[in-house]
C-alpha cells in the first residue's frame, strides 16, 4: 500500500502544473501591518460640529496582529485573472472585550506576465490592481470606547505561487490596501457616525502565506 501511495505522489508531482483558465480558491495566513496618522485624524475630527478630539482610542490601540485571507479567482488563458476577496486583521486576539480588527474586501485584476515568454512552468507571478471596501475599529474595553473608520480603498501588490499539482499550489502574497476614510464612527448600536472632508494618511500591509486549489476550465 505504502508504494501505491508513493507512485501516485510522483505521478502527481510529474504533471505539467501551471496556471491555465478556470476557477480559484485560495486561503492565506500571515501578518497585517497598519499605518494611520493620528494626527491626520485629529485634524479632521476637529472640523466636526460639535468638534471631536477621541482619536486617541482608535489610534492609541491600533496594532499589528494576525492577517488572513479568502478569495475567489477566475483565469482568462493563462495571461489575467480577476480576483474578488477579503482580508482580515486582529489585534488584542487573547481579550474579547478589547479586540480590535479591520477588514479589505477587493475585486482586483492580475496579469500574469511569465505567460508571455515561458507558458510551461510550475510557477506562477502576478501583480495586481484594484479596489474596494476598508474598515477598522475597535481595541477598547468597553463599547462606548470604541471607535472605527471606513470607506473606499485601493489595493494593489504582488502574488506568487508554486503548482504542486494542476489543482493546489503553495504561495505567498504582498498585499497594500490605500483606504480611503469617509465615516467616523462613534457608536454603532445608536448609529452615530460622522461624515470626514477629506480620509487621514493610513496604510494596510498584509503579508501573507496561501494555498491555492484550482479547477480548470474544460
Amino acid at each position: 500500500m505504502k508504494r501505491i501511495w508513493i507512485v501516485l505522489a510522483i505521478a502527481c508531482l510529474a504533471q505539467t502544473a501551471t496556471a491555465r483558465e478556470g476557477f480559484s480558491v485560495s486561503l492565506g495566513l500571515g501578518g497585517g501591518i497598519w499605518s494611520l496618522s493620528d494626527s491626520d485624524l485629529a485634524a479632521q475630527l476637529a472640523k466636526l460640529d460639535p468638534p471631536r478630539g477621541d482619536q486617541g482610542l482608535l489610534t492609541g490601540t491600533l496594532a499589528d496582529g494576525l492577517g488572513f485571507r479568502f478569495a475567489m479567482a477566475y483565469n482568462i488563458r493563462g495571461y489575467a485573472s480577476v480576483e474578488i476577496g477579503i482580508t482580515g486583521h486582529g489585534w488584542n486576539l487573547s481579550d474579547s472585550d478589547a479586540l480590535g480588527g479591520s477588514g479589505h474586501v477587493a475585486l482586483t485584476a492580475h496579469f500574469h506576465p511569465f505567460e508571455l515568454f515561458m507558458p510551461e512552468r510550475d510557477f506562477d507571478v502576478s501583480v495586481f490592481l484594484g479596489g474596494g471596501y476598508s474598515i477598522v475599529g475597535g481595541g477598547q474595553a468597553g463599547d462606548n470606547l470604541s471607535r472605527a473608520l471606513d470607506g473606499g480603498a485601493l489595493e494593489c501588490g504582488l502574488a506568487g505561487r508554486w503548482f504542486f499539482t494542476n489543482w493546489f499550489s503553495l504561495g505567498a502574497e504582498l498585499r497594500l490596501s490605500v483606504p480611503f476614510f469617509a465615516r467616523w464612527t462613534v457608536d454603532w448600536e445608536d448609529g452615530e457616525h460622522y461624515g470626514l472632508d477629506a480620509s487621514p494618511q493610513a496604510v494596510f500591509l498584509g503579508i501573507l502565506v496561501t494555498t491555492g486549489f484550482h479547477f480548470q476550465a474544460g
